[in-house]
């Protein structure tokens, strides 16, 4: 009897396949931030280098003495530390959540927009956010910062590749009785209507190869949907993407540790 080649071929399961979606997610979220860690440290290291340069014409000009040696190591001290801040910021993001715990939406915004600012600064994106301190909810911070992560990441790429002038990304939050309402919209021209149903398909992208792999939207649409039992949709809204956020306020248990 012969054997076709396809006898021998492994099919995953559906959770096997979900946790390697979820794997290549990850690398992905690691390939951004390793770029966003780089964009973030260029200006603390030109301000060192600065520094270095000044201490070593002083040195020279035979004017360095005990105050200017305090002013050296106070300026470095507070530059470096700002950098190892940055570091244990992107560390704590790569620790996976296996607990709820009950968050502010403001800190897991704010922590987002704080990892990609020195890009979107160099793009000139304004980012439009008005915090509400009030809302809070029982789930994984970590996820939910990579699902903004990939919203903020597409507007950005979006907005470089249609050379839109004068980008804008707009967050507002809301609550309502039952739920928490997050909304994101960029003026980046929208999505084609004939592929936007699409969007949130795995390895489905509109980009090169080279600039993206497909999976941010979706696997951020399971985030919402299987882990924060809420809904994620996107829509064209006036000339950008709006994209909507909805999780329901009744996971929350107020019985958690303080």
């Amino acid at each position: 009897m012969s054997m076709n080649s396809d006898d021998y071929k492994f099919y995953p399961s559906e959770e096997e396949e979900q946790e390697l979606l979820k794997q290549q997610a990850k690398m992905a979220a690691m390939g951004e931030m390793i770029g966003n860690i780089a964009h973030q440290w260029r200006q603390p290291l030109n301000a060192l280098s600065a520094l270095n340069v000044g201490l070593s014409f002083k040195y020279k000009r035979g004017t360095l003495n005990h105050e200017e040696m305090e002013k050296f190591k106070e300026k470095s001290n507070i530059i470096i530390q700002n950098m190892s801040a940055t570091i244990d910021d992107f560390t704590n993001f790569f620790k996976p959540n296996k607990v709820q715990k009950v968050f502010k939406i403001d800190d897991a915004i704010t922590r987002s927009i704080k990892f990609v600012s020195d890009i979107y600064i160099e793009n000139k994106i304004k980012i439009i956010y008005i915090p509400n301190y009030d809302i809070e909810i029982n789930s994984y911070k970590n996820e939910l910062i990579q699902v903004f992560l990939n919203i903020f990441n597409n507007s950005k790429d979006a907005v470089i590749e249609k050379n839109i002038k004068n980008p804008i990304l707009s967050i507002r939050t809301f609550q309502s009785e039952s739920e928490v309402i997050i909304q994101i919209e960029d003026n980046a021209g929208g999505v084609s209507p004939a592929i936007l149903d699409r969007i949130f398909e795995p390895y489905f992208t509109t980009k090169f190869k080279s600039q993206g792999t497909g999976i941010g939207l979706y696997m951020s649409k399971m985030i919402i949907e299987k882990s924060m039992k809420g809904s994620l949709h996107s829509e064209n809204r006036d000339d950008g993407l709006l994209t909507t956020i909805k999780i329901k306020k009744e996971n929350i248990d107020w019985s958690y540790d303080i």
